[in-house]
């Protein structure tokens, strides 16, 4: 799904504001940039000339726009539109819409109100008119269209760390229903107390994704989010739910541990899935990250060596060290050519729907 931003109200304002201020960075980001005013076209292409939009030589008096196919085959070829009547804008942006595009408006007349009322994202400016402000989403007090790269970038941040953010919590969701079911029908004994889900959801769930949200990031926003975030779950669920099968089957039937130890086994067994996605979301590493890894991982160990009592940490035996090492390193593999072979088939979808 593309995107189209388009750029209503006079030409000057709407021209320069809009698109002179914003035209590099939108097309840097491929985003399409449409102006759309009710002036004469030709004052409209001139001010978009000399601002730098592309094609702005090609532009079309709206008035000889009569059926919706002209108005749809116009949108594909062309950037720059003049006497452009109130209805007529809402016809563009919904003709967009229809062709799979996500549209964003930008006006401050009354004569944009229905357009802004359609778009996808309506963006007005505090000293417009009333009922543009009063249909618009986002209305910018500053009065500044130059602001919207700065609007966008923060959108995304919040949405990109959002959805970075919620895997961690949903890894937890989907293995916490998984290992409920398996253990209901399971001969053993569940293997997690309170405290020890605790430990884990504080070093691998609560203090990354409080870094993490706080993180910039200004990464186009792709796909759908819950698309995106069960993507990026499944691979930390479904390694960590054979981890813990497999610990229980070799632990009680292959090297007779007791619970204790076949629990502490499952609890660094999942740590360190969790630790794995923490170093996948963390990529690329810069130094706030790369520090976040070593606390994670640093904490999670810290904590079981420095207070095994308290969250019931069995002492390692030998076989203890020798699976463990074994069944951390398959499953690290494990988890990073599931991870990536999700999310290639996420991405080649994402592709396919734009």
């Amino acid at each position: 799904m593309t995107r189209r931003w388009l750029g209503g109200s006079g030409p000057y304002r709407a021209v320069h504001g809009v698109v002179g201020g914003n035209y590099a960075y939108f097309k840097d980001q491929g985003v399409p940039v449409l102006v759309i005013s009710g002036d004469d076209p030709r004052t409209v292409s001139g001010i978009a000339e000399k601002v730098g939009v592309e094609g702005a030589d090609r532009y079309v008096d709206a008035t000889t726009l009569k059926t919706e196919s002209e108005v749809e085959r116009a949108l594909t070829c062309d950037s720059v539109f003049g006497r452009v009547k109130p209805e007529q804008k809402k016809q563009f942006v919904i003709a967009l819409q229809k062709a799979g595009h996500t549209v964003a408006m930008t006006g401050d007349g009354v004569n944009d109100t229905l357009a802004l009322k359609a778009a996808d994202c309506s963006v007005a400016m505090a000293a417009g008119s009333d009922a543009a402000r009063n249909v618009a989403q986002l209305v910018l007090v500053d009065n500044d269209f130059a602001s919207m790269p700065k609007v966008v970038a923060e959108g995304r941040r919040s949405i990109n760390n959002l959805q970075r953010s919620a895997s961690l919590f949903l890894v937890k969701t989907l293995l916490s229903i998984a290992s409920a079911l398996l253990f209901i029908a399971a001969p053993w004994q569940y293997p997690f107390q309170p405290i020890q889900m605790t430990l884990i959801s504080a070093f691998t769930i609560g203090i990354p994704s409080f870094v993490l949200a706080l993180e910039p990031n200004h990464e186009r926003i792709r796909g759908r989010f819950l698309d995106n975030v069960i993507v990026k779950s499944i691979p930390g669920a479904v390694v960590s739910v054979c981890c813990i099968l497999a610990a229980n089957i070799a632990g009680y039937y292959l090297m007779g541990l007791d619970y204790e130890q076949v629990s502490t086994l499952c609890v660094l067994l999942t740590s360190w899935v969790g630790c794995n996605l923490v170093a996948r979301l963390s990529m690329p590493f810069t130094a706030i990250r790369t520090a976040l890894l070593v606390v994670v991982v640093g904490g999670t160990a810290g904590a079981c060596l420095l207070m095994p009592g308290v969250f019931c940490i069995a002492p390692f035996t030998l076989g203890m060290w020798l699976f463990y090492g074994t069944v951390a390193a398959i499953s690290a593999v494990a988890f990073h050519v599931l991870y990536l072979k999700l999310d290639a088939l996420h991405a080649a979808r994402i592709r396919k729907s734009e």
